[in-house]
């Protein structure tokens, strides 16, 4: 995973935020991009993953839907697809132009639900996730950890295809994402069970390190 750390060049940053469904991150993202406009001045892009391009909302749609059955390693590589897309859609010329690019999701989750929690060989994805030439990789990720079961009740009933898994199932995604916290370089891991607030003082604290 170490290819994580190599970047396009440009002189922007580009900041992942990820979890387990319900850790926050949504909220979290949101009031990074306002602080982070309000500091810098300059432009700041909110994309989600899958998404945040053509391409990438429809495969969100496949990949989301209930209606039709996926496999770990099929999810893994629309997810890949989709992300190749934004990264030479949208990142890389964000990026060259010096813009901050905040991201919720990105190679972590891919290992945490289709490797840890979805049973595909973790050295195969992380095979899939480095081939990457020439793409742009964040300078920070930012893990929120957060207790499952608070997850889930943030969550509520309604979800898609992916959040309806179960309990059990975000438990191993939860492990998952520590454990790619202990292979992967730029990781930074937050608890995200406290006060919204007190939380996004943590994430602000580690983004500063690489503006």
């Amino acid at each position: 995973m170490g290819r994580d750390r190599t970047r396009s060049g440009g002189p922007g940053r580009f900041i992942v935020l990820d979890g387990i469904d319900g850790c926050g991150k949504s909220t979290q993202a949101e009031w990074l991009v306002g602080a982070l406009r309000e500091s810098t001045g300059g432009e700041v892009l909110h994309l989600r993953e899958p998404g945040s391009t053509e391409v990438g909302e429809a495969i969100r749609r496949i990949l989301l839907s209930r209606e039709l059955a996926l496999g770990p390693a099929v999810e893994a590589l629309l997810f890949a697809a989709a992300r190749r897309q934004m990264l030479d859609e949208v990142v890389a010329p964000a990026l060259e132009a010096g813009g901050t690019v905040v991201c919720e999701r990105f190679h972590a989750s891919t290992f945490a639900y289709q490797a840890v929690a979805g049973g595909l060989d973790e050295d195969s994805v992380i095979a899939l996730l480095a081939d990457w030439a020439g793409a742009p990789s964040p300078d920070l990720i930012v893990l929120l950890d957060v207790d499952v079961e608070a997850a889930g009740e943030r969550r509520g009933a309604a979800g898609d295809r992916i959040e309806d898994r179960g309990r059990d199932f975000q438990r191993r995604v939860a492990a998952g994402y520590r454990r790619y916290a202990e292979r992967a370089p730029n990781v930074a891991v937050v608890a995200g069970d406290g006060p919204p607030e007190r939380v996004s003082e943590a994430v602000m604290c580690e983004v500063q390190r690489v503006l």
